[in-house]
């Protein structure tokens, strides 16, 4: 039997005391599985990960001392908590083992428990193929899970159906109902859930199959969340075994990658290398970087600029003032009033070749600076303009006539200014005086913008976000002898992008659910090249079956 003075000593008893949690802490319920790490990992790495079995009251010491020894885990939860310990793919067998614990001291696992038993069960599917008798267990418990609830609660759905994905036949399509019930129950469904049920279809050779899994994509990215690697390494892995494929469906997938501007993962591009190595014939790949002005050292080719058409530019800026200036929460903050002012003082003073955000600039290197020192800086960008000859508006509020005089004198000398009231939202009149100005306006501000692009909807928001990228200034940080560093845009595309047959592709080194959206150029890029086959000739058919 295990030696239970060990066990004692990685779990708190019910006499000792318990660990403190700050107040904030208790905002959200910790998930099973995580918490708190330090005592939950040792107790994974000490005791479960050497066994594929405990005895029962290996169990219950395990069980009480969870529940005695943290305020979140209690009867309810427990189960779940140790299943969730017990999450690696070579814990399968123990896993199972507990829930047999349980069933034979009459208790029956809770939704939750089976929930996360499913989820072991779909890690050792990414290790080994599962047996029949798995796959039977995995389909009773997903049986006996949804014959108890008419409708499922969006984790249960979740779990179930990374269940039901790591079975064989037709079974794991009984997965697509529950996503649409996710949708039902939760405002969407998880990237966990998407990715798995995306990552089935790719693996499965139909053409009903393969078109499901391109759905899921294209609605995972509608929705900004991106997929998970497994998703794109399921369809490289069936693009290894189906090579003839290989030129339509990597090209429909860099198309993916370059319309919702996407960074694929480092596995992901060190899978693409390994399919390049293994179809020479179709397929180039090299890792690169990028030079000067966006020149790849591979191929030599400069990227694509960034810029957007003429008419991609006129529909942007008609579409501002309808979906943008005129929002409800706009006026929350400002007054249809202020908004006519502004835009007949635009009106009367554009177009301007730059217009900088006031108050953004002022509070660029901290708050905590006296009127004096923000109002200096505000003069400072504008010279910065101004020393090149360029037409300015400063966008600010009515509180920055009580700064310095000398420094708002100066800026009231060399640039066009609009105060808006001390509530309004000064992003809306940023954008719009911008936009109104023609193509090649800029802006200063190191706002993100994320809010107004989101409402211009999908699919204008790419559009907002190259615009965006071509013409915003921002203030990096000032120098102790008051010399200014500014960011200047970006000028070449920073997504995948075909350039003369070459395709150059950007990854990151981990994925993330939540990528920054700054305009930073990715330290790494993939230069893909998909070659043209041959065409089969009348003399080289008979050559071929001469070898033959």
């Amino acid at each position: 039997m295990y030696n239970l003075r060990l066990l004692r000593r990685i779990l708190p008893s019910a006499g000792h005391p318990q660990p403190r949690w700050m107040a904030s802490q208790h905002k959200r319920r910790p998930q099973p599985g995580s918490l708190p790490p330090d005592r939950l990992e040792e107790l994974r790495n000490d005791l479960l990960q050497r066994r594929q079995e405990l005895s029962a009251a290996e169990w219950t010491e395990v069980r009480q001392s969870l529940v005695d020894g943290y305020k979140h885990i209690n009867g309810h939860n427990v189960d779940a908590v140790i299943l969730g310990v017990c999450a690696g793919p070579q814990q399968l067998p123990l896993a199972k083992n507990y829930v047999e614990f349980l069933r034979s001291r009459g208790s029956q696992p809770n939704a939750a428990t089976l929930g996360r038993l499913l989820r072991v069960y779909n890690a050792a599917y990414h290790e080994r193929p599962l047996s029949e008798a798995e796959q039977a267990e995995i389909l009773q418990i997903c049986r006996n899970l949804q014959a108890e609830h008419e409708t499922l609660d969006a984790s249960s759905c979740e779990h179930i159906i990374h269940g039901l994905v790591a079975t064989g036949g037709d079974d794991w399509q009984g997965a697509l109902p529950l996503l649409e019930m996710m949708k039902v129950t939760t405002s969407a469904p998880s990237v966990a859930a998407y990715s798995a049920l995306a990552e089935k279809a790719f693996s499965v050779e139909t053409e009903q199959a393969q078109e499901l899994a391109w759905r899921l994509l294209e609605e995972m990215a509608t929705a900004r969340k991106l997929p998970k690697c497994e998703v794109y390494l399921a369809l490289l892995n069936r693009l290894a075994n189906a090579t003839a494929q290989i030129p339509a469906l990597l090209n429909r997938l860099l198309d993916f990658l370059e319309r919702h501007e996407i960074l694929v993962s480092q596995r992901v591009a060190e899978r693409l290398q390994e399919l390049a190595q293994q179809v020479p014939q179709l397929l180039e790949a090299s890792a690169t970087s990028l030079g000067p002005l966006g020149k790849c050292q591979s191929c030599e080719q400069h990227l694509q600029p960034v810029a957007i058409s003429d008419e991609q530019f006129r529909r942007l800026s008609e579409c501002f003032l309808e979906r943008v200036l005129i929002r409800r929460d706009v006026f929350q903050r400002s007054t249809p009033e202020e908004v006519a002012r502004f835009k007949k003082y635009v009106a009367k003073t554009a177009p301007y070749d730059c217009v900088i955000d006031g108050l953004n600039v002022a509070y660029s290197t901290g708050t905590k600076k006296s009127p004096q020192q923000l109002a200096k800086l505000v003069a400072t960008v504008v010279r910065h303009f101004r020393d090149q000859d360029k037409r300015v508006l400063v966008l600010g509020r009515e509180h920055m006539r009580n700064w310095s005089k000398q420094a708002m004198h100066y800026v009231q000398s060399n640039a066009s200014l609009f105060l808006t009231s001390n509530l309004s939202h000064d992003d809306p009149f940023l954008l719009y005086a911008t936009l109104r100005s023609g193509q090649d306006t800029d802006f200063f501000s190191r706002d993100l913008m994320r809010s107004h692009a989101f409402h211009l909807g999908p699919e204008l928001k790419p559009v907002f976000r190259r615009w965006q990228q071509q013409h915003q200034f921002s203030l990096v940080t000032q120098t102790q002898t008051g010399r200014i560093i500014v960011k200047e845009p970006i000028r070449h595309r920073l997504s995948a992008h075909a350039v003369a047959g070459a395709w150059h592709v950007p990854y990151c080194e981990a994925y993330t659910q939540h990528p920054t959206e700054s305009f930073e150029v990715p330290a790494h890029w993939l230069c893909l090249r998909l070659k043209e086959q041959p065409k089969e000739t009348p003399a080289r058919a008979a050559k071929g079956r001469a070898r033959r």
